[in-house]
């Protein structure tokens, strides 16, 4: 992404911002102090700040973005809030994570834009513990811009019916999956 796209795109993020909730988006999936979570598709970090300062130094996020403008911004703002709980890993969708490592996945305004939705979500499979969570958002404007584009109900059927995740709470369009097998 260039320099210029990626500022318009800061832009655009930072005005979402103020029309979301994004301690209760994080806090939805019931996360605790140790917990480790991967922010698959961090972009600018309101997730993953917030999530670090949750889960604490006895925790760990994972900041995943594709964009290198994205990771820079992250590496940024966990050095001014001091957080050191802060990974980030720049990738299209291979985390090298342990399998079953991690206890959150939030996947939040990212999947519309992903070509290989089927390569991310068997990732996020993989890096899950049994009993972990995904939460899931898209709102309109990501899925506006995506490729082929996935709508909640589609995504249901398609995490449930493999008998990988149940889905356990759902909110205004956030769905939280639990990893079963």
């Amino acid at each position: 992404m260039s320099w210029f796209a990626f500022k318009i795109m800061t832009i655009i993020m930072s005005i979402r911002k103020k029309f979301r909730n994004i301690e209760e988006e994080i806090s939805l999936t019931g996360i605790n102090t140790g917990d480790y979570i991967l922010d698959f598709g961090c972009g600018l970090g309101f997730n993953t700040i917030l999530a670090a300062q949750k889960v604490k130094k006895q925790g760990k996020v994972f900041a995943l973005d594709i964009s290198h403008q994205a990771i820079e911004v992250v590496k940024d703002k966990a050095r001014k809030n001091e957080l050191e709980n802060i990974e980030t890993i720049l990738s299209d969708c291979n985390t090298k994570l342990e399998d079953k490592s991690i206890d959150i996945v939030y996947l939040h305004n990212t999947l519309p834009l992903v070509r290989d939705k089927e390569n991310v979500l068997s990732e996020i499979h993989r890096v899950l513990k049994i009993g972990g969570r995904l939460s899931y958002i898209s709102r309109a404007i990501s899925r506006s811009y995506g490729e082929d584009t996935i709508d909640d109900e589609k995504l249901k059927k398609l995490l449930v019916s493999n008998n990988k995740f149940k889905l356990s709470k759902e909110k205004n369009g956030h769905l939280i999956f639990e990893k079963i097998g």
